[in-house]
């Protein structure tokens, strides 16, 4: 196993990672599978935009993940691009000064800049068949403060799923339970129950403004977690407001309230009150366990 890990690219490991099959992907992407296989797989291939923009949304929509893990693929795929703020130098302009730096600045200071090589970036406005690299209209995009995966759909257009493929009802019947029985374990702090319809090797996320801040795999690891976050809070309540199923995961809307328990580094104090609007994903086996639970916030 791990010396078929180290053939992958950075690519290859992050579909295995979530579960993506390039034969599913190319159905929604129109991307050649033995295109993904090769972006896998040989470092040499080349990643172009259009490319890593199909695969990884249609790959996050096919194991369901959110529109806001874009970022996580980013970060996993592409962990040294260079990250350049190319309007911190502007910061003493006026807002409208800084309108107009935002989309006039020189090329080559932003080639310069960005890495990318000298007047290449004059190739794309005389040439329609010239394809970007992933990586330059990631690190431009984020350089000039734009959402990369907005900036995506902008370029390439949005990505139509068919959404007309959803399990039984006695499926859906079966995950709403195990959700409400989920949540029910959650409210009353009871650490077993949580996880009764979890798989062993589940997968646990947490997701704030679109930045990860925990990554949790193995039914082992997420009770000691969740047993350990029990004295942070004296009350805590999760309602559903919302349930969507898809093929293989089903999404919910909560509110959530609960009563620290603790001081925070963050500077929330014993007693106060925390009031919040999240998402949480789950996502089911063919068997029914819990396979991946995403929460979103």
């Amino acid at each position: 196993m791990e010396e078929k890990l180290k053939k992958l690219t950075a690519l290859g490991v992050y579909l295995k990672k979530i579960g993506a099959k390039a034969s599913r992907i190319k159905d929604v992407a129109e991307v050649d599978p033995k295109s993904i296989s090769l972006l896998s797989t040989n470092e040499k291939r080349t990643i172009y935009a259009d490319e890593f923009y199909k695969i990884i949304y249609v790959a996050h929509q096919q194991t369901g993940l959110s529109e806001n893990e874009f970022n996580i693929a980013i970060d996993a795929i592409f962990p040294n691009r260079v990250k350049v703020n190319l309007l911190k130098e502007f910061d003493d302009y006026s807002p409208e000064g800084k309108f107009f730096k935002k989309y006039t600045q020189q090329q080559s200071e932003i080639e310069s800049k960005l890495k990318i090589p000298n007047a290449k970036i004059s190739k794309y406005f005389g040439d329609k068949g010239k394809k970007a690299l992933a990586v330059e209209i990631i690190t431009f995009a984020e350089a000039i403060g734009l959402n990369v995966l907005q900036t995506f759909k902008e370029i390439y257009g949005p990505i139509k799923i068919a959404n007309n493929s959803l399990p039984d009802l006695n499926n859906i019947n079966d995950r709403t339970n195990k959700i409400y029985q989920y949540i029910s374990a959650y409210n009353n702090m009871d650490v077993e129950n949580i996880t009764i319809d979890f798989a062993d090797n589940v997968i646990f996320q947490n997701i704030i403004n679109g930045e990860q801040t925990m990554y949790l795999k193995g039914i082992k690891e997420f009770k000691k977690q969740a047993t350990e976050a029990l004295s942070c809070f004296s009350e805590r309540e999760q309602v559903i407001e919302s349930i969507t199923h898809n093929y293989s995961s089903t999404d919910i809307s909560i509110a959530y309230r609960a009563i620290a328990a603790m001081d925070f580094p963050n500077g929330l104090k014993k007693g106060d009150e925390i009031n919040l609007q999240g998402k949480s994903i789950f996502e089911f086996s063919a068997e029914g366990k819990i396979i991946r639970l995403t929460d979103i916030s």
